[in-house]
């Protein structure tokens, strides 16, 4: 297979990956690494299979587009594009061979009644296929679907994605109870801007399991623990984000046949976050209504 790639400043060069799944994304690692902020690690995969060549999305953060259309899996043809961010790859035609003859070179045949002059002996060559075997695991595991996102770790998307409404509507009541003022309503203001900021960046980056996520959000549980109705909740995500499995997932590495998405392990942890979530709103509520 190869590729025509280009940037929106408008470079463009052509790449031929070897083998038969091909790993595109911002990662060093992988097949084709592109040079752009809005591509994931590991963004997509191209395969070559019994139908031929297909797109699949390895669940990235800005997704696929594979002529404009947005898809999670789609068969690919020469002359399609592919837009990963801002990056585009179109895939070229296979390069053929052409043997020119020369008039000399072209052989008339025997003459009736003569005898075929004999020619060299047929020799056979072997053909060497690719084996499944020689794949780098980084390729099993693109083709087995790349690491899925754990559950626990999709929960925290949620709570953070939560988070940024709800810092926003706890500012700007804070400063109304405070009785408002210029001063107190920029402050208000700028804080909410700041925490809505977090909270969107962190819940994009463990959606893309991005290591500088992984890394927040061990500093904001260190944080919280601190915050006495969620200190349990805080020791809670400090656990789970030091598990080797877990910084595993988040560096795009498998561990096991399922991953890390599975498994009583990762029930505990997301049953266990929840009830401590629910136990410090419960004291909070309880703490709001005393004072």
């Amino acid at each position: 297979m190869r590729f025509e790639i280009s940037y929106r400043g408008g470079s463009t060069h052509e790449v031929e990956p070897a083998g038969n799944v091909v790993v595109l994304g911002r990662d060093s690692a992988c097949d084709i690494v592109l040079n752009d902020s809005k591509c994931s690690r590991r963004h997509a995969v191209v395969e070559e299979g019994p139908d031929g060549l297909v797109v699949r999305d390895s669940g990235s953060a800005n997704g696929v587009y594979v002529n404009g259309r947005r898809v999670e899996r789609a068969r690919l043809r020469p002359g399609d594009v592919i837009r990963l961010g801002d990056a585009q790859l179109k895939l070229l035609h296979e390069l053929g061979e052409t043997v020119v003859l020369a008039p000399d070179d072209l052989d008339a045949g025997p003459m009736a009644g003569e005898a075929p002059a004999p020619g060299p002996p047929c020799v056979e060559h072997p053909v060497s296929l690719p084996s499944q075997a020689a794949e780098s695991p980084r390729a099993a595991a693109a083709l087995a679907g790349g690491p899925r996102r754990p559950t626990t770790v999709s929960l925290l998307v949620a709570l953070w994605a939560l988070f940024v409404p709800a810092s926003v509507a706890a500012c700007l009541l804070a400063v109304q109870r405070l009785g408002g003022g210029p001063i107190l309503w920029t402050a208000g203001g700028l804080t909410s801007l700041v925490l809505a900021g977090l909270g969107a960046s962190m819940a994009l980056g463990l959606r893309a399991l991005a290591s500088w996520a992984r890394h927040l959000q061990i500093g904001t549980a260190a944080v919280g623990l601190l915050v006495c109705p969620f200190t349990l909740a805080s020791a809670t995500v400090l656990l789970y984000m030091t598990r080797p499995e877990v910084k595993a997932a988040f560096e795009g590495q498998a561990r096991g046949p399922a991953g890390t998405g599975d498994g009583a392990a990762e029930a505990t942890f997301a049953l266990s976050l929840a009830g401590m979530l629910v136990l410090g709103l419960a004291l909070t509520a309880i703490a709001v209504l005393v004072l």
